[in-house]
């Protein structure tokens, strides 16, 4: 058991190194992205005086009259005093636009820059989306990317706890002539005898150095990694593995955006029902637990003839295990409820998945939480390298193992 577990943390490890260092290297910038793209973009995302917003529907028409070939199908309603709106746009049909984000003065309805989501240009603009894209599929197109980072969060979770199972005492055997080896057996228990591989290399050397750095590197990293890994094939295999195996749990509530029936062709296209109202009527439709919610964001959906109005708990991802959202569909002609989504509304399998994105992003905790994904990152580019080097460095066959060397394990 040890020696295939020991080939299948060794080779593939080694396939995927360096794909991973990848994803672990952007995960640690992007786990404070909003900061980091506020910090490099103040122009975009601040804006000069701290003023009370327009209304909604003034607002959203005022923006749209600036640029009739784009209709707005997402707006933040949490926008924080003295910082600027982004927003999701579309071109309307006949219409063309190199853009999908708009940001602006939520004061006076002024556009002040626009992007591209996940676009490599070469502006300032465009860095932490793009980082953001290539962290979920390596930038690569269809399905393929991100098929691929999942079968990698899969590879890594099972040199994980290969991993895990190599660093454990070996148990004892026998000799040829049948006692048990005394010098196999613990001299005190079993966590006494597995405290050695969690120890750090200080004062090591050379490939003694590396093995002890790589085993108990990735022994104190199995809070951020399991976790990271675990996540990470929910978001990038979700429908093929994850929920398949979360529904013999329990069921699954499908997303309103996959069930509602499309608008057919020459149906009404504009709705009669206008923004600030939609939010409104959505508060009606909330959970009693949620009754209490704030406006998130609110989604147009013309292809649906749907608004899509999120709601969330207080300090949502942004203090200690605050996760619950609610999401509310309505009828863009009459109001009328489509359908609810959410962690009051869902199943307990659905309010599990709930907790995917804040776990895998660390605001399941905070800023501290963020703060330990991004350390996290930065150690799985260390456990590749240090992986790539050991096996670099290893004995060669007919070398001479040293004795100052301990097998690999």
């Amino acid at each position: 058991m040890r020696r295939l577990l020991r080939g299948l943390h060794r080779w593939c490890g080694l396939a995927i190194a360096l794909f991973l260092a990848a994803c672990g290297l952007t995960g640690s910038l992007i786990a404070f992205e909003h900061e980091l793209d506020a910090w490099l973009n103040p122009a975009l995302f601040r804006v000069q005086a701290a003023r009370a917003p327009l209304p909604l529907d003034t607002l959203i028409e005022r923006v749209e009259d600036q640029d009739r070939r784009i209709r707005i199908v997402q707006w933040p309603l949490d926008t924080v005093p003295g910082q600027s709106s982004e927003i999701h746009v579309a071109a309307r049909p006949g219409h063309a636009v190199d853009f999908d984000r708009m940001f602006i003065d939520p004061a006076t309805g002024t556009i002040l820059g626009t992007r591209k989501w996940g676009a490599w240009r070469w502006d300032r603009a465009h860095v932490m989306p793009w980082l953001n894209r290539f962290h979920r599929n390596l930038t690569l197109p269809g399905q393929w990317g991100t098929r691929l980072v999942g079968g990698l969060a899969v590879a890594w979770l099972a040199i994980t706890l290969a991993g895990i199972y190599l660093t454990l005492p070996a148990r004892p055997r026998r000799v040829a002539s049948g006692p048990l080896d005394s010098r196999l057996l613990p001299a005190r228990g079993f966590w006494a005898a597995w405290k050695p591989a969690w120890r750090l290399p200080w004062g090591a050397k050379g490939l003694r150095w590396i093995n002890d750095l790589h085993r108990a590197g990735g022994l104190w990293m199995l809070p951020i990694a399991l976790p990271l890994a675990f996540t990470g094939v929910y978001f990038n295999l979700g429908n093929e593995i994850f929920k398949p195996a979360a529904s013999l749990f329990g069921p699954i509530t499908p997303h309103p955006i996959s069930t509602l029936p499309r608008v057919a062709d020459g149906g009404p296209s504009a709705p009669a029902i206008g923004p600030a109202q939609s939010i409104g009527l959505a508060r009606t439709f909330l959970p009693k637990d949620a009754r209490d919610y704030e406006p998130w964001y609110l989604g147009y959906l013309p292809s649906l003839g749907a608004y899509r109005v999120a709601f969330k708990e207080k300090h949502l991802r942004e203090r200690a295990l605050r996760v619950r959202y609610e999401q509310v569909f309505l009828d863009h002609q009459t109001g009328r409820l489509l359908g609810r989504f959410g962690y009051e509304s869902g199943t307990p399998v659905d309010r599990f998945l709930v907790w995917m994105y804040p776990v895998h992003s660390g605001k399941v905790f905070g800023p501290p939480g963020q703060a330990a994904i991004a350390l996290g990152g930065l150690a799985v580019v260390l456990l590749c390298v240090t992986g790539i080097v050991r096996y670099g460095l290893r004995p060669r066959p007919g070398r001479r193992r040293s004795r100052t060397v301990p097998a690999e394990v």
